[in-house]
């Protein structure tokens, strides 16, 4: 079956780290329909960059969408992912300013979920969920090739049920925004990313929420780069004056989250005092972590599934035919690991 693909790259002030993600798209083996470009209303020159790109490109149509203001990546993803589903894409392939895909990173994507929509293993208690994949993700790594401590995606309890050794598909129910394509069927089922989550957590809370009507999986072979400066996870010990605003919004996300689940109001509590430990092991200031208590402390009122918005109905479909072969060299990023 021939699908429509549409790429979504939301960015914001790194346009050095755009263009290099950018280029990586441009040059995929596989053909895409469009590339929508979602600009959090940046200022360091990206806007004049996305408009000749709009203007000039020739490999595949671009669509630049410009946000009236930063709403962050949650934000940004909601909007790109609307918009593609309202131009009638099949499938959704999002991805960070900072990932940068090898030459057959969508290619393999695409094959891993063709191959599961024709033979998806799901055990007999799953019969009434979907036996299309909701997503398939890709296997993320850091520039020396090692695993990329940020992009874990989250494997299901029981995995090896459907591992199996000749096919680089494993079953998870979580995973990140660096390289991930998404059935827009599951769109339809389960709504857009909070938008309201601003950063952190919205990418997990997406893919979660579509895991539990669909199935999803990461593709082992499917690789992409993040192009972090540190390969290292999120840790409240290294909260500082100039990030705390990122964090604040971690713990608050985190929190909702964790409570909303069943039983889950005492680890959101636990998870508080324990991101408290991290911070107080490393010596944060204390009006810092007074900052991220308080925020933390918000998580139990943030009702943020009230927030989540359903697609209405699609009015067109893109035409596959429209594809075009790319035009330009591969492009394959060689950590020093991996080559």
């Amino acid at each position: 079956m021939e699908r429509s693909v549409v790429a979504v790259i939301v960015t914001y002030n790194r346009l050095d780290y755009l263009k290099k993600s950018v280029a990586a798209v441009m040059a995929q083996s596989f053909p895409l329909c469009e590339v929508i470009l979602v600009d959090n209303k940046s200022t360091d020159g990206t806007p004049k960059f996305l408009q000749e790109l709009e203007r000039c490109n020739s490999t595949y149509p671009i669509r630049v969408v410009n946000m009236e203001k930063n709403e962050g990546g949650a934000g940004g993803f909601a909007r790109g992912i609307e918009e593609a589903y309202e131009r009638g894409a099949d499938l959704i392939w999002l991805m960070d300013d900072d990932c940068v895909a090898y030459h057959d990173a969508l290619e393999k994507l695409v094959c891993g979920f063709d191959a599961l929509t024709e033979k998806l293993p799901v055990s007999p208690a799953e019969q009434s969920v979907s036996t299309e994949p909701g997503f398939v993700c890709s296997n993320v790594r850091w520039k020396d090739g090692e695993v990329c401590e940020m992009n874990i995606p989250r494997a299901t309890g029981d995995w090896s049920r459907y591992y199996l050794p000749e096919s680089p598909y494993v079953r998870v129910n979580q995973c990140s925004f660096v390289s991930v394509l998404v059935n827009a069927r599951a769109v339809s089922l389960v709504g857009y990313p909070v938008r309201e989550f601003f950063i952190w957590l919205d990418d997990v809370e997406f893919s979660g929420r579509i895991a539990e009507r669909c199935p999803g999986f990461v593709i082992l072979d499917s690789l992409v780069v993040h192009d972090i400066p540190q390969n290292t996870g999120v840790h409240f010990g290294d909260v500082s004056a100039k990030n705390v605003w990122k964090y604040r919004y971690g713990i608050r996300n985190e929190v909702a989250y964790l409570a909303s689940r069943p039983l889950g109001v005492l680890k959101a509590a636990r998870y508080i005092v324990s991101q408290l430990s991290q911070m107080s092991a490393t010596k944060v200031p204390f009006s810092l972590r007074a900052q991220i208590l308080f925020a933390g402390l918000s998580g139990f009122t943030f009702c943020y599934k009230s927030k989540i918005r359903l697609p209405a109905a699609r009015s067109s479909y893109l035409d596959v035919r429209s594809k075009r072969e790319p035009t330009t060299r591969p492009f394959s990023p060689e950590p020093e690991g991996m080559k």
